[in-house]
């Protein structure tokens, strides 16, 4: 599980901090918002310790002080301020002065204690809260807010885990390397982009390889190279079944993925979008489609027909869901013939083999679509995808704008059947969908992932970047 490290700021005002019958609130509420975050998915959690500052909370400029100086030390990529009584804001100020304007930062207040016997109040932390929003506000700082609970209340772990998620993805898509294997194919005009301003914008850095160099680099690989030889038993070892095979096709098909991971390695790069048609079907006889589904099983993200987007939508995605489950390059497909509001995620057979259906069976296979180019066009990884929870996304850029379209679904078990690697997916509204993917400009390619909380990590990762998020009903 991919973890990140995100700072925890207990903020507290001694005057706040409950009346003379209970005392020392902040401390104790501290250690009860720790409980929780402790079991958060993915979260690795700084905060300041008990030696560090008083009762490990923020109550001074110069804890404030300490505290940013600890933050900075352990580079942490998000910010979770708590107000544990009233507050301080003032002591804040260190902190807020010196973390990145455009840190993710995740506001929440506790509630307040028990009045006393003789009226008086513990801490008023709804008034503070205000105070320090206010702070954040007036310094220009983009934050999420948990309405004011306790931290034992399922909407603290729930927002926290989603803030958890949207800042992993932040923390890697920002200047993430792209290797580009190839030129996007001609029909494809929808692949447009800009990569001055992803490098602008996100600081990220597009490695652009041609087709020539990538094919040097595989016909170097050797047939009986022990590499390519181990590649290609765990190939026939890790499918279900295997027909129609061509001489020489799964050494290729070794040797092609020994290839991208060696140049992923060579150029440093943090995703790939690789070339699949039509060269590689003329030179070697093959598909990349299992070769794709292969390196995204191993975690190696790789999108189809070089779609720069569409890879950066994976890695965003992967993020949301703290690398446990691989996302899949799809497309938008097609509406079912005979049921409402459910329509084909589907690709020629790209997709991780760890997606597929219990009671389905993988199978490697010629190419359906591709033996246009080669008769002989062997490697498409073939199966219908798991039933359960969803989401669907596309990151699309425009005169320099960002855009995401998102949504939540259902993969269901239902027919037609349909080559390829394909899930039928239930939607609560298709028009609707249809309508704001029209006007995001959402193009063919999209990504689907098996989990569901990605679409709330997803609204906040839109949030926190600048990108226009749009979720489909």
């Amino acid at each position: 599980m991919q973890k990140v490290k995100i700072g925890f700021v207990p903020s507290t005002w001694e005057s706040w901090d409950g009346s003379a019958h209970t005392g020392k609130l902040a401390e104790k509420m501290r250690e009860r918002c720790l409980d929780v975050m402790k079991k958060i998915p993915g979260l690795e959690i700084v905060v300041p310790s008990k030696e560090l500052t008083d009762c490990g909370c923020v109550g001074t400029v110069e804890e404030g002080i300490k505290v940013a100086e600890l933050f900075k030390k352990e580079d942490v990529k998000g910010v979770i301020i708590g107000n544990m009584n009233f507050g301080f804001e003032t002591a804040l100020g260190p902190i807020l002065s010196t973390i990145d304007k455009d840190m993710p930062i995740l506001h929440f207040a506790t509630k307040s204690g028990e009045y006393s016997p003789q009226g008086n109040r513990a801490t008023d932390t709804w008034c503070g809260q205000f105070m320090t929003c206010s702070a954040l506000k007036r310094r220009g700082f983009k934050f999420e807010h948990i309405l004011t609970c306790n931290p034992e209340e399922e909407i603290f772990a729930e927002k926290v885990e989603t803030f958890t998620r949207a800042c992993n993805a932040i923390a890697l898509f920002k200047g993430a390397r792209i290797l580009q294997i190839g030129a996007r194919p001609t029909a494809f005009e929808s692949e447009f982009f800009s990569e001055e301003t992803l490098m602008r914008e996100f600081r990220q850095v597009l490695v652009p390889v041609d087709l020539a160099t990538a094919y040097e680099t595989m016909d170097s690989l050797a047939v009986d190279d022990p590499r390519v030889l181990e590649i290609a038993k765990d190939i026939r070892g890790s499918v279900d079944c295997i027909i129609e095979e061509t001489e020489g096709s799964i050494i290729n098909q070794a040797r092609l993925e020994l290839t991208l991971k060696i140049l992923k390695e060579k150029f440093h790069c943090d995703v790939i979008a690789s070339s699949c048609w039509e060269t590689l079907q003329h030179k070697y006889n093959i598909a990349a489609c299992s070769t794709f589904a292969r390196l995204n099983n191993q975690g190696v993200i790789t999108a189809c027909e070089v779609d720069v987007m569409g890879a950066l939508t994976m890695l965003i995605m992967n993020a949301c869901a703290l690398g446990q489950i691989p996302s899949d390059f799809i497309d938008w497909t097609d509406l079912h013939p005979t049921e409402d509001n459910v329509w084909l995620a589907w690709h020629c057979g790209n997709a991780a083999c760890q997606l597929c259906a219990s009671n389905c069976k993988t199978t490697l296979r010629m190419n359906e679509r591709l033996g246009l180019w080669s008769p002989t066009c062997y490697g498409s990884l073939e199966f219908r995808m798991k039933d359960g929870d969803v989401t669907c996304a596309r990151l699309m850029e425009y005169n320099g704008k960002f855009n995401m379209f998102y949504g939540n679904g259902t993969a269901i078990d239902i027919g037609p059947m349909t080559r390829g690697a394909y899930a039928w997916i239930k939607v609560n509204d298709i028009k609707d969908w249809e309508i704001k993917m029209i006007e995001t400009g959402t193009v063919h390619h999209g990504v689907l992932i098996h989990d569901k909380k990605v679409a709330d990590a997803l609204a906040m990762f839109c949030k926190f970047m600048g990108i226009n998020g749009v979720k489909g009903a």
